[in-house]
């Protein structure tokens, strides 16, 4: 687990990864949001320990807003239960349901990906910016040609992302520098409007409890 780094915003905005790490950075940069710090807490079992950690650290008094995003994986029910038990864990507002704010100073907001209750994760949504593209019908060729070689495909949204990115002109970066790369296309796509909502609902909330207070 990455520990938390000094804490430099009044908005911080904890991802799964660094995958996700880059991918929201080049989001809340396209998106002019400045107050952000974005934290990578590691794999899925290791935000409970990071949120002991950063609610004991210097500085955190003066945390407004906490953004937690995790994959649904196979179950998005169950992985919104296990980011509220972290959170209740570490004696920090525990959301009823995504997307909506627990608490105050600081208030808890989490974002299950893809969303709409869907299983998945950052590459499900990936891989619609592509979906119904000649690349996409490429891509079903490339996958069924290993269904007929007797090939199970473990984990196709995250493969399909990295089928995608063979064609771009730098292969080799991971999906969350493509998307600072562009090569995800436009980041105000409506693929992402659902994220798009959250990092602006966080920072909406930030300023309203500042001008209440």
């Amino acid at each position: 687990m990455p520990p938390p780094r000094q804490l430099a915003s009044a908005i911080q905005l904890l991802v799964e990864g660094n995958d996700q790490r880059n991918f929201f950075g080049g989001l809340v940069e396209h998106m002019e949001l400045p107050d952000f710090q974005i934290q990578n807490f590691g794999g899925v079992d290791e935000l409970g320990n990071f949120l002991n950690l950063m609610v004991k650290m210097p500085g955190f008094h003066a945390v407004k807003m906490l953004g937690v995003v995790r994959d649904a994986e196979t179950s998005a029910e169950g992985a919104f239960q296990s980011v509220q038990s972290s959170l209740r864990n570490a004696g920090l507002p525990v959301p009823e349901r995504p997307g909506e704010r627990a608490g105050a100073a600081p208030a808890v907001n989490v974002l299950i990906l893809p969303g709409e209750q869907s299983s998945g994760m950052l590459e499900t949504l990936l891989c619609r910016t592509f979906a119904n593209t000649a690349v996409d019908r490429c891509i079903d060729d490339f996958f069924k040609c290993f269904e007929e070689a007797g090939v199970r495909i473990q984990n196709p949204d995250k493969a399909r992302a990295r089928a995608f990115l063979a064609t771009r002109p730098r292969p080799q970066v991971s999906v969350g520098v493509a998307a600072k790369k562009g090569y995800w296309g436009n980041l105000d796509h409506d693929v992402f409007r659902g994220i798009r909502q959250f990092l602006s609902s966080l920072e909406k909330d930030r300023h309203r409890m500042a001008d209440s207070g």
